[in-house]
């Protein structure tokens, strides 16, 4: 059998095609590499995660922004962070973002990103202590039409931006809660800040389950905002408008209960919880 060096590359752009993603586009990156490695090797060919990040720089080109997600929540559990070595507990890909001199990592110790681009600047200046609510990276990921890009499993799995919108809903369900920890900067400045996230109390089941990313997933397409590309019997590449993405949740939390966005103690929607829609509210208000 031929080694691994020995197959050929697979092609990225080709890979990448066909699902909208433009030049100039800002684009969120979430991957689950064990799938696209899985792809690969089924049909006999090899992936060097550099190269499919610079096919993604290619992609959207100069006048583009590239976000690789580095989610870690050890901050949370009281573990330092360290902004130039805490490695992403969301893929393989910001692990391999981390390690190029031409991505830099956005603050939220909880919720960042290695970022590449034109916007990449404005990003790397954003100090938003709460993770989803005015001023964050999700709210700049909404205001300025950003798609997200999903590699590995389809983009209904990984909706992140739902917690945004429901902190501009201020759902009764979630609250936002302070973690302070030692933090480490990229000078190697270590201080104790403070850094929130919404979060539920622990008498609620708050989850969203398969049969709602299925349901989601089936109305998102039927509405042209979330692109998915079908290889080898897999959902590998897929993606989804994030403002467009953010009125339909929001139009869902009041009037349908919420129940394309969140399930609670099992049941679909936010009644599980005793909450009326009159209950929920904007940010402007």
């Amino acid at each position: 059998m031929d080694s691994a060096k020995e197959r050929k590359e697979l092609d990225y752009m080709d890979f990448l095609q066909g699902v909208g993603v433009e030049k100039g586009d800002i684009i969120d990156v979430s991957s689950d590499m064990a799938n696209v490695l899985l792809y690969c090797r089924r049909i006999g060919v090899r992936l060097v995660p550099d190269h499919l990040i610079d096919s993604l720089q290619e992609l959207v080109g100069p006048e583009g922004t590239v976000m690789i997600r580095t989610f870690t929540w050890d901050f949370c559990h009281g573990e330092p962070f360290d902004i130039r070595t805490s490695p992403s507990r969301v893929g393989a890909l910001g692990n391999a973002a981390m390690k190029r001199a031409d991505f830099k990592r956005t603050g939220h110790p909880i919720y960042s990103w290695m970022v590449w681009g034109k916007r990449a600047g404005e990003l790397l200046q954003m100090d938003q202590p709460n993770a989803f609510g005015p001023g964050s990276v999700f709210d700049f990921l909404d205001i300025n039409h950003a798609k997200q890009l999903t590699l590995g499993n389809t983009s209904s799995d990984s909706t992140t931006q739902m917690h945004h919108v429901e902190a501009a809903c201020k759902v009764p369900y979630r609250f936002d809660k302070p973690f302070t920890g030692e933090y480490t900067d990229y000078s190697g400045n270590t201080c104790l800040k403070t850094y929130s996230m919404h979060v539920r109390p622990l008498n609620l089941k708050v989850t969203n389950t398969e049969v709602d990313r299925d349901e989601r997933g089936k109305e998102l397409e039927k509405r042209g905002i979330m692109k998915v590309k079908h290889l080898d019997e897999m959902t590998l590449v897929s993606t989804i408008l994030l403002h467009e993405l953010t009125e339909f949740l929001t139009e869902d939390m009041y009037q349908n209960e919420g129940k394309f966005t969140v399930s609670i103690n099992d049941l679909p929607g936010y009644v599980a919880a005793g909450i009326k829609p009159e209950e929920l509210k904007f940010y402007a208000e």
